[in-house]
């Protein structure tokens, strides 16, 4: 394959389309001596957010989301100061939270034994708790399964979806931690975009840097940021909800923050769904996680998985 050193495509950054994406205005307050406001957490809160019901703070603070000088705050405190404090407000109703966030199903448990579970997890449910909000994330959904910590080495970006790995047993952790930092675990993954392609293989190699226009946001540059690789090749073509599409092998050699979606805008395919890098308008991000080769972090064992066909998108593998 050839490595992709030609100027970088800018990737369009549509901050109205970004925020519309997200699931949380953010609300940031900074006090610096008491004549700032009110000393209180709660009166704070109410005081400079007063289009919401005064009686909805403590469902807020249950669900999540409210942090001092970085700390999260569950319940009503006394502010010290100087201090910061921050507010991820739901666009959506709490008391609907469980049906906004997918439900995670015992049948998305690929395989498990005493020491791993390989799962699928859904788009729009966040890997870890987030920071918005703390109840719902595919952790929290298997530590509820298998009645124990689990601890996550690599995540997905809580608008992809496919295949995890997790450790289940303190003596897995170590081991399975070590595979990803020393780069023995090989994921693979597909994408789907509707962009014309003059090119069957690439690997892109830019640093991911992160956006000087939005936190959430990354961008891709020879010159700042943190080395990253991505290898591409085209797969198959096909269509998605009538859309036709190319679908994309990607192999990540990094794992960066946004990697396959930032590298990917750079090359000029843009993920369908795509919301932060350009990407055309869809129901979802068109971005799956579907095999993983891992040594097991006991046994040593090499072990091969792949979404089922009966959990994957139906772009992701060619028509039979």
């Amino acid at each position: 394959m050839n490595v992709d050193r030609a100027p970088l495509i800018e990737i369009p950054t549509d901050l109205p389309r970004v925020n519309d994406t997200l699931r949380t205005s953010y609300w940031c307050f900074t006090l610096y001596q008491p004549e700032d406001g009110p000393t209180s957490l709660l009166a704070l809160l109410k005081e400079r957010l007063p289009h919401l019901p005064a009686d909805s703070w403590p469902e807020r603070f249950d669900f999540g989301g409210i942090y001092v000088n970085g700390l999260e705050a569950p319940i009503d405190q006394q502010l010290p100061l100087p201090c910061r404090v921050e507010y991820y407000e739901p666009k959506f109703q709490i008391s609907e939270a469980a049906t906004i966030f997918p439900t995670f199903k015992e049948e998305y448990v690929i395989f498990s034994d005493q020491h791993i579970a390989v799962v699928y997890k859904p788009h729009r449910l966040s890997s870890m708790p987030a920071k918005e909000q703390r109840h719902f994330s595919l952790k929290a959904s298997l530590q509820k399964l298998f009645q124990r910590q689990v601890h996550m080495p690599s995540r997905l970006d809580v608008s992809a979806q496919g295949i995890v790995v997790v450790s289940i047993s303190p003596e897995a952790h170590a081991g399975l931690q070590r595979a990803y930092e020393t780069r023995l675990a090989h994921k693979t993954y597909r994408l789907a975009t509707d962009r014309s392609v003059l090119w069957s293989e690439r690997v892109a190699d830019s640093n991911i840097a992160r956006h000087p226009e939005h936190a959430v946001l990354r961008t891709a540059s020879y010159t700042e940021g943190q080395t990253a690789r991505t290898q591409f090749a085209l797969s198959h073509t096909g269509s998605s909800n009538g859309t036709p599409c190319s679908v994309f092998t990607a192999n990540p050699i990094t794992g960066r923050t946004h990697q396959i979606r930032v590298h990917a805008a750079s090359l000029g395919i843009p993920l369908l769904g795509d919301n932060f890098y350009g990407g055309t308008s869809s129901s979802y991000l068109h971005l799956a996680s579907v095999a993983l080769s891992i040594p097991h972090p006991v046994t040593q064992e090499t072990m091969h998985f792949s979404l089922p066909p009966s959990l994957a998108p139906d772009w992701a593998y060619p028509a039979k």
